[in-house]
């Protein structure tokens, strides 16, 4: 009879061999990875589902700017006082502030830890007003639309309906970086996604509960039962199956079940984390995050990419009083995660940033915003050269050129060059740019050595 122990040791190594590179054993691809701790890079998505309305998250707040703001937000606006104000270390003409229920980023952006990247957005083509003016400019498919829209802030692909996504493609180019050992290098926190999906690469989802990946109920369990239910599942998964379909589910499950154990045992080897978390949703998927994140060394991890969705952002009505609540959580949260990343010693090599389906309206429907473009988006991390805004905020006063109706802002700053400057910092060579983000090319060269917008370094 196969035992779990030989089981597993069979499981284990059948799941090398779905890796390129060939069958590695376990214990030379930690050791291999453990030398090269140095080179580890991740970037945590943080979906924002719904369409954040991130102009009464970035305000302006000089007198002149916060006027045109407070003009056209009307009833949706902030008020003066409240903001908390962002010294930029360039020194800008205009002034900002946070939504006041984020001082932990005001913290960050002041310790150079935390930058914005302003008015951004799909597009086809860079930002033309006269263009535009004239219906002339090519528009990405199904704008305003959230189904479209969050497919493509995850596909970087604004002009096709694809399942690839631009973390999924740089997984396939760089996976080979990691050890062979069954664990992909796209880990979700909310299940499959496009952001994660490649041609070869799967996101290995897990949950932000208990040891993230939870197993067969039963099987390995102490007691009768367990017993029972291990026995059961071993001596079927190894039993000849006549059906190729037979045998390729049970090589597929056997991997599973490896790839789970492997998976516990690692974090719980790793030990605990020296840095605490809250109790939000946000916060114990960070946490999950950060404890995956210290057990890189036995998972055989160089790269790694992280999906979080934090929905309900679709704000039609009452958005200052959501705002004021869902805002604070995840400032909270980011701000819990790069402590943890900071005591690990990885704080310069982990990179969090938001996304979301696309901006609001600047005016008011009489209890919320609608669906808009263009909007702003945060980047966490001691890579980041903090204490900045990056790309254009553009002035708010009635008739602005990039004002298509209703207060929905263009932007001037496409999706791509945002997702170029993270995938380059990620270890995406400039050849191999477009792979990653097809439609670089049409915002920016890429044998150009100064990155797209600078935030990191």
């Amino acid at each position: 009879m196969l035992t779990r122990r030989r089981f597993l040791r069979r499981g284990a190594v059948a799941t090398t061999m779905m890796w390129p590179g060939g069958i590695l054993p376990m214990a030379l691809a930690q050791s291999n990875a453990a030398s090269s701790t140095d080179d580890y890079r991740a970037l945590v998505c943080v979906l924002l589902a719904g369409g954040n309305d991130s102009f009464n998250m970035l305000v302006p707040r000089d007198q002149d700017s916060y006027a045109g703001y407070a003009s056209l937000r009307a009833d949706l606006a902030l008020p003066r006082e409240e903001l908390l104000a962002l010294g930029t270390s360039s020194g800008q003409e205009r002034g900002f502030g946070l939504h006041p229920g984020m001082p932990g980023l005001q913290r960050l952006f002041a310790e150079n830890k935390a930058a914005f990247v302003a008015n951004t957005g799909t597009l086809l083509e860079p930002m033309d007003t006269g263009l535009l003016a004239n219906d002339l400019m090519s528009l990405p498919l199904g704008l305003f639309s959230h189904s479209d829209q969050i497919q493509q802030w995850q596909s970087a692909r604004s002009d096709l309906r694809v399942a690839e996504g631009w973390g999924g493609r740089a997984a396939d180019l760089l996976g080979g970086v990691n050890a062979p050992v069954g664990i992909s290098m796209s880990i979700s926190l909310s299940g499959n996604n496009v952001f994660q999906s490649g041609a070869t690469t799967v996101p290995y989802a897990i949950s932000a509960s208990g040891d993230g990946a939870p197993a067969l109920n039963g099987y390995g369990a102490p007691g009768r039962r367990g017993a029972l239910v291990t026995t059961a599942v071993d001596e079927i998964l190894a039993s000849p199956q006549a059906q190729i379909l037979g045998a390729e589910y049970a090589e597929s499950f056997g991997a599973s079940l490896a790839s789970q154990a492997f998976f516990v045992d690692a974090l719980n080897s790793a030990g605990e984390l020296p840095a605490s978390f809250s109790d939000s949703a946000f916060s114990a998927a960070l946490r999950q995050i950060a404890r995956v994140i210290n057990a890189r060394d036995a998972l055989g991890a160089k790269r790694q990419t992280f999906f979080i969705t934090v929905g309900g952002w679709d704000h039609h009505d009452e958005l200052l009083a959501n705002q004021a609540a869902m805002l604070p959580v995840i400032d909270t949260g980011l701000v819990e995660f790069q402590a943890a990343m900071d005591a690990l010693g990885v704080g310069q090599q982990v990179t969090a940033f938001t996304i979301s389906d696309f901006g609001r309206t600047l005016t008011s429907n009489g209890r919320g915003s609608d669906h808009g473009w263009g909007g702003h988006h945060i980047v966490v991390g001691g890579a980041v050269k903090g204490g900045e805004i990056y790309g254009d905020y553009p002035d708010i006063y009635p008739g602005n050129p990039l004002d298509v109706g209703r207060g929905i802002y263009a932007p001037t700053t496409s999706a791509d060059e945002y997702f170029a400057e993270l995938a380059l910092w990620f270890g995406v060579s400039g050849s191999e740019l477009a792979t990653v983000i097809p439609n670089i090319g049409r915002f920016y060269d890429v044998s150009n050595t100064i990155p797209p917008l600078g935030f990191l370094a």
